[in-house]
């Protein structure tokens, strides 16, 4: 049986009628940073969703230590689905560098969007996924109210800091930015900005939770990695910095290297 929505656009005639057998070629369709005119490595919502559960699986055993009541299954759910009301939400993928330029009113108003989304897309379903109520994973996700949808930012924002650091190796500065940004008002104060999950900070010298910032800069001097397209010689190198490392790893082990090296954007080349 399949489960279906149609969506009214402004135009009557336009409509976009969703089927949940084409869930993932939908996520597929929404790119990563669009509002960067050039991305080198732009993946979509479909590889980014996948790549947080991949990433959630690897620190599932630290986490369930410090959290012995931690529902790894809701987790991943909440990982793997996380993005999909962005299928029906106005602009899609709304990235955290757009959020950080938000003031509190814009906030509240792109997250009362994002929970009428929500609403939209459990239409698209059975009430139960997994035998969880799906309409709740969707909003767990939008509303991080508990442990497993914390963890699961965490672990959203450091792909995202991760798909930047690899477009600045590469040469496209202007993903400096959303580095920058990462560092001085998301994992600057982690306790603050994830306080549900606020031991996993406290008892994690040294794993994936303790984050230290990174000086890129050291990496291009002395022709140590230099600005340069990706290749299987340059991802082989190890840059030090950890959560770089585990997501290069997570992501020719779990998904392709090709997404690693096949660049799928150019800067347009200066005319004379």
């Amino acid at each position: 049986m399949s489960f279906l929505v149609t969506i009214k656009t402004s135009n009557m005639k336009n409509k976009k009628i969703l089927l949940w057998k084409n869930l993932e070629r939908d996520l597929k369709k929404i790119k990563r940073y669009h509002k960067f005119k050039v991305m080198f490595y732009r993946t979509n919502d479909l590889i980014h969703s996948k790549r947080v559960a991949f990433l959630l699986e690897t620190v599932l055993p630290f986490v369930q230590d410090v959290y012995p009541d931690f529902d790894s299954k809701k987790a991943k759910l909440i990982a793997l689905h996380h993005d999909n009301f962005e299928i029906v939400l106005k602009g899609g993928d709304i990235s955290l560098q757009l959020k950080l330029m938000m003031n509190e009113t814009e906030l509240m108003d792109l997250q009362q969007k994002e929970i009428l989304a929500a609403e939209t897309m459990s239409t698209l379903y059975p009430k139960k996924i997994a035998g969880y109520n799906y309409k709740q994973i969707l909003l767990h996700a939008i509303l991080k109210d508990c442990i497993e949808a914390q963890v699961v930012s965490f672990v959203d924002k450091i792909d995202g800091y991760c798909e930047a650091i690899h477009e600045v190796l590469a040469g496209n500065i202007v993903f400096l930015e959303p580095i920058i940004n990462y560092n001085m008002k998301t994992f600057n104060n982690l306790s603050q900005n994830f306080p549900l999950i606020q031991k996993l900070f406290y008892f994690s010298p040294g794993s994936f939770f303790n984050f230290p910032v990174v000086d890129l800069k050291e990496f291009f001097q002395n022709g140590r990695i230099g600005v340069c397209p990706h290749n299987l010689e340059t991802i082989s190198r190890k840059t030090e910095i950890f959560h770089y490392e585990k997501w290069k790893e997570v992501t020719i082990r779990k998904i392709a290297m090709d997404v690693l090296i096949n660049q799928v954007e150019f800067h347009e080349k200066a005319t004379k």
